[in-house]
């Protein structure tokens, strides 16, 4: 039920993608990529909706239950770094049409699950399903569009899927009034074969690159860590205590996390999850906040539902209806939530979304076993949208900005499996709750939103991990990480420490630049130096403005007033990389012709 919050989150992804070269924006790949993507945050809606009618129908116990969300949750976390691998050594339209073959074999064998082994197998194919799907769907879309396009493409693909992960629960509890679980399942069926069909036809053939490297001993070790303590966390929740089986998961958990951090830093730059990207203290900080978020997050929205329909008695359909406005509020007020990043840096947005979700938790202990929704309901589930609102915009900002840009699609991907490990641990953890029924259902629920909520106030702490960011006063500055010019006349070194750029500010500012990866010819000199580029151009007739794009420089025509060269302050900008040079992992320059 997470749906739109996930959706923001992972279309970093996309805008992460650099531009395939010669690519043009297609409506058709974008069309392609949202149905097949969509599937993704279908799939986690319709269930938690449907699972009470699942437990019933199956005679399935609390530990059976959290399997049937877990399932999806644990090839998730676990393989979708590696399934973007396999997309750039194989070529990202395959692996994205397997995906969706695999989803779609996982909801037929749902829909006919005899007992409880079958429908455990199918979910888990939904989950790897899943997991190819999303990183090759969204680098697809990336690279159909190019630079000034493509943060409108993302903007309908969010749209398009957050459409489709309000409306799926709706026709899902209406089906559950008048029908059978199963029917939530199959009913994907079409839209797998529109997807598979689509994705054929209009999604342009790439090549694949045969030196790309796929980390598969990290992806075992981190299946076998991640499903080992979540089978472990889950046993120990559901009454079980710290008996032999529970202790083996546990140390299985372990010794295969262990193993990974130590293959990991053997690999280094070529592992999965490359050691030096984690060197950054925004970046620590920004996944430890998003994994403790999202497993408050996931525990309400996994909860109310189930709540409403078990312990309030409401229709299935409610249950259903229930979180579009939580849908709708983050997906409208998310955007907006960038200028506060903007005016305040990137600290304050996530500890006030941090704050106010806690308080949706705090909100959530008002629901009795005669609650209502407008009047109980409703008004924690606004503070929850609310909440994440203001947070996952500026999350993804930071997420993108915090390291190198050859490194950004790595760290996106790496915080959206941190996401979905967070809703994996906190599924295992709800065992208690789960097979409680009656009054004790509210009291366990209740035992829940007060740890959700204590988590969320730890999320809150974790905002002072990150490293502060410049803020800007300005409406016209558009740069993430919020750089502001100096007054005229004013030459300023400024070091933005969040992002390791070091800033030089010149009177009259013109652009900004960072890691080119191609100078135009026409330059009268060009100096390398740490991964910078810089140049001037000596004509008087025809000044010239530099624009960045993120997979080239361009140079435009500034207008007669914009100056006649650069010879002014060639020299400072030559001292500036010989003395900064080396204490920046990115350096970053402003300046204009003077």
């Amino acid at each position: 039920m997470s749906s739109a919050s996930l959706i923001l989150t992972d279309r970093g992804l996309a805008l992460s993608e650099l531009k395939a070269v010669g690519a043009q924006g297609s409506t058709k790949v974008l069309a392609a990529s949202s149905l097949g993507c969509c599937l993704v945050f279908v799939s986690s809606a319709v269930v938690t909706v449907a699972l009470a009618a699942i437990g019933r129908d199956m005679r399935l116990s609390p530990l059976d239950l959290q399997w049937v969300m877990n399932a999806e949750f644990l090839p998730l976390a676990a393989l979708t770094l590696v399934a973007g691998a396999l997309g750039d050594r194989f070529g990202q339209k395959r692996i994205f049409l397997g995906g969706i073959a695999l989803y779609g074999l996982g909801a037929a064998a749902i829909g006919f699950a005899p007992s409880f082994a079958p429908l455990i197998v199918g979910r888990f194919l939904q989950g790897l399903g899943e997991a190819m799907i999303l990183p090759n769907g969204l680098s697809v879309l990336g690279q159909a569009f190019p630079a000034d396009e493509k943060a409108r493409a993302v903007g309908i693909w969010s749209a398009a899927a957050a459409v489709a992960s309000g409306v799926a629960p709706a026709i899902a509890g209406a089906i559950l009034d008048h029908g059978s679980w199963r029917t939530t399942f199959l009913m994907l069926l079409p839209v797998v074969v529109g997807a598979l069909a689509v994705g054929a036809v209009w999604i342009p053939k790439d090549v694949p690159t045969s030196h790309a490297r796929v980390d598969v001993g990290g992806a075992v070790l981190s299946t076998v860590g991640l499903g080992g303590l979540g089978a472990g966390l889950t046993n120990l929740t559901n009454g079980s205590g710290p008996n032999l089986w529970v202790l083996v998961t546990l140390i299985v958990g372990v010794g295969g996390l262990a193993g990974l951090i130590v293959t990991q830093r053997r690999l280094g730059d070529n592992a999965m999850l490359p050691p030096s990207l984690f060197a950054s203290r925004s970046v620590v900080g920004a996944n430890l906040f998003t994994a403790l978020l999202f497993g408050a997050f996931t525990v309400m929205l996994t909860l109310i539902p189930f709540l409403m329909i078990r312990g309030a008695h409401l229709p299935t359909l409610v249950a259903g209806l229930a979180f579009i406005p939580l849908q709708v509020l983050i997906t409208v007020v998310s955007p907006l939530a960038g200028m506060l990043c903007r005016r305040f840096g990137r600290r304050l947005p996530l500890f006030a979304g941090g704050a106010v979700v806690a308080l949706g938790c705090a909100m959530a202990l008002r629901i009795g076993p005669s609650a209502t929704y407008w009047a109980d309901i409703f008004p924690a589930i606004l503070l929850l949208a609310l909440g994440m609102s203001l947070a996952i915009a500026p999350l993804t900002t930071l997420v993108l900005t915090s390291v190198e840009p050859d490194r950004v699609g790595t760290a996106s991907g790496v915080n959206s499996a941190v996401s979905r490990a967070g809703s994996l641990f906190a599924i295992a953890l709800l065992g208690g709750v789960l097979q409680q029924g009656g009054p004790q259902l509210f009291s366990g629920f209740h035992m829940a939103t007060s740890i959700a909520a204590g988590t969320c106030g730890l999320a809150t702490l974790a905002v002072f991990i990150i490293e502060p960011g410049p803020t800007s006063t300005s409406s016209r500055e558009t740069d993430p990480c919020c750089v502001r010019s100096q007054p005229a006349g004013k030459v300023e070194r400024k070091q933005c420490r969040g992002d390791d750029r070091g800033m030089l500010n010149y009177p009259n500012l013109v652009g900004i630049y960072q890691k080119p990866r191609r100078v135009p010819k026409n330059l009268s000199w060009v100096h390398r130096g740490c991964g910078v580029t810089l140049g001037s151009h000596k004509s008087s007739k025809h000044p010239r403005r530099w624009s960045m794009r993120p997979d080239r420089v361009q140079i435009e025509p500034a207008g007669a007033t914009a100056g006649k060269s650069f010879s002014g302050s060639n020299t400072l900008l030559k001292k500036f990389v010989r003395e900064y040079m080396a204490t920046s992992a990115t350096i970053s320059m402003t300046f204009a012709s003077v």
